[in-house]
């Protein structure tokens, strides 16, 4: 017998408004959803050959101590082998083009050559593709696409990378642009690309569905109060206000747990 978690109407009542653009239903809907994301990669990209393989979705990338982590929203492989990172985002917040570039590197390390591969031919194309309400450039285009090129010659280095911005707010394909208003509206009902309908009415009306939102948004809550609690004590720690030990019982947090975290945030103890 299968015992379901229930939730709260105001938990159910919050799913509603959810967004297909916001993460947390997003990283929902993405996860091991390969019709998905295949359709999205091939409307970015305005190509209907690419197939997509795998999907890992919330990918936490902490390759070195003292790095900053990067958890991403959606990374799928396609069958050449290719790889493609989907970031929604639904406000303007940091700098979106260097966080692109940080993502973009941290990928290639972790995802591109073995340790102890020397062939970098065996490098495949990397794509970041960011799903965004506004046009953060503001020049009135749909997409923004950027590739390496010497800026005189225009000669490209095509070296297999690439960084697309598209954004709701200016129109252009309508294909895209009934994949970008799909993405931003709270109400199926109202969404014109079908694929993202049908998989947003499945979340937002089946019990089952809402039942994973919710969890995701749990989760999601409860690792944020982590962190936050734990990046304050740690502030403490620094500064020398508290030893590294109380901070640790004052987290409430297993000893592994805080200093995993401590490591997440670059801290050096």
């Amino acid at each position: 017998m299968i015992i379901r978690t229930k939730y709260t109407k105001e938990e159910r009542e919050i799913v509603k408004e959810l967004r297909p653009i916001d993460d947390t239903l997003f990283r929902t809907m993405a996860k091991g959803n390969i019709i998905l994301v295949e359709h999205i990669v091939r409307l970015s990209l305005n190509r209907d050959d690419i197939k997509i393989l795998s999907v890992n979705t919330q990918d936490d990338i902490h390759l070195f101590k003292d790095s900053h982590s990067v958890i991403l929203d959606c990374l799928a492989v396609d069958s050449e082998g290719n790889l493609y990172n989907i970031e929604v985002q639904a406000t303007n917040t940091g700098n979106l083009r260097k966080r692109a570039r940080y993502i973009s590197s941290a990928i290639d390390v972790k995802y591109t050559l073995e340790a102890g591969e020397k062939d970098y031919n065996k490098i495949k194309d990397q794509i970041v593709i960011f799903l965004m309400e506004d046009d953060i450039f503001d020049k009135g285009k749909q997409l923004y696409e950027f590739k390496r090129y010497d800026d005189q010659s225009k000669l490209s280095l095509d070296d297999g990378s690439r960084i697309i911005y598209i954004n709701a707010k200016n129109k252009g394909r309508k294909e895209l642009d009934n994949l970008m208003q799909s993405l931003i509206s709270s109400d199926y009902k109202t969404m014109k690309d079908d694929v993202i309908k049908e998989c947003t009415m499945y979340y937002k009306t089946s019990e089952i569905g809402e039942d994973e939102v919710c969890e995701a948004m749990r989760e999601y809550v409860a690792k944020s109060f982590k962190t936050g609690r734990a990046e304050a004590l740690l502030d403490l720690v620094k500064k020398g206000t508290i030893t590294l030990d109380c901070a640790i019982e004052n987290s409430k947090l297993p000893k592994e747990e805080f200093l995993s975290i401590a490591e997440t945030l670059g801290y050096k103890l």
